[in-house]
């Protein structure tokens, strides 16, 4: 995607006039309620500098004719599904997501996790659709920013397509080192690998390592449960993690270097 001198739209496709709750998630019982009650104060918000809408100024906030709403999601709730139309592209206060593609051989893969600061489901300001499935890897504060709001604020100030561009940008950075860290190489070293991504994650929202579930540790690296489970308990008894709480850890990074 391009940033265009002529304040060109950033999004193809016509957004429904009412946002659309997340698809229920037959794993979490709360996802039939409506979380998305909270109308965000994007003027005030501390996020605004490391999100999509740190171009904006005050006169600017007065045009968001659609509320921008918040919620926050437990582990495991979806916000949207690969292939869906897409409505909204969403911001991470706090927590994780993760995005995942379907395989051919069937099941899914996660291919990348999003953490504070990062937006989910960009590709709907120009496909009119969502490349990946997108759920809360743990809790995770969301905003939901409905695409009409981007196509009137992109009208009034060009300057919002550095901070989708300063998006893209990241995630792409993020991609590659994914490819590189995660896909090659002996399970035993992809799993640290990964361990220090999360753990790097995890620090810049000032929190211990929080490590996801097994299954999900499985998911990114296309391994074994089993073989993931093995090198976990190895780094554990390497003191490389050290439990303080139920999947907590504190983390050397030096000791995974």
């Amino acid at each position: 995607m391009a940033a265009s001198g002529n304040g060109a739209r950033l999004m193809s496709n016509q957004p429904t006039d009412h946002p659309r709750l997340p698809a229920p998630v037959e794993t979490d019982p709360r996802c039939g309620e409506e979380r998305w009650a909270t109308v965000a104060d994007c003027r005030h918000c501390p996020m605004r500098q490391q999100a999509l809408f740190s171009a904006l100024r005050g006169p600017d906030f007065e045009h968001i004719f659609l509320p921008i709403r918040s919620a926050i999601c437990p582990p495991g709730t979806l916000i949207y599904r690969e292939d869906e139309p897409a409505e909204a592209v969403y911001t991470i206060r706090s927590g994780t997501l993760k995005l995942s593609k379907r395989c051919e051989h069937g099941g899914d893969r996660i291919v990348r996790i999003l953490g504070r600061g990062s937006a989910a489901g960009l590709e709907a300001l120009t496909q009119g659709f969502y490349w990946h499935t997108a759920a809360a890897l743990r809790e995770a504060e969301l905003c939901r920013i409905p695409l009409a709001v981007f196509d009137e604020l992109q009208r009034r100030n060009i300057q919002l397509s550095d901070g989708v561009i300063g998006q893209w940008e990241q995630q792409i950075g993020c991609a590659d080192r994914w490819l590189a860290e995660l896909y090659d190489g002996p399970v035993a070293e992809r799993v640290r690998r990964l361990v220090r991504m999360l753990a790097e994650l995890d620090a810049a929202e000032g929190q211990p390592l929080r490590l996801p579930l097994m299954d999900d540790l499985a998911a990114i690296l296309g391994a074994s449960r089993e073989s993931v489970s093995r090198v976990v308990a190895e780094l554990k008894r390497e003191k490389v993690l050290k439990h303080v709480a139920p999947h907590t850890y504190e983390c050397d990074l030096e000791a995974l270097s």
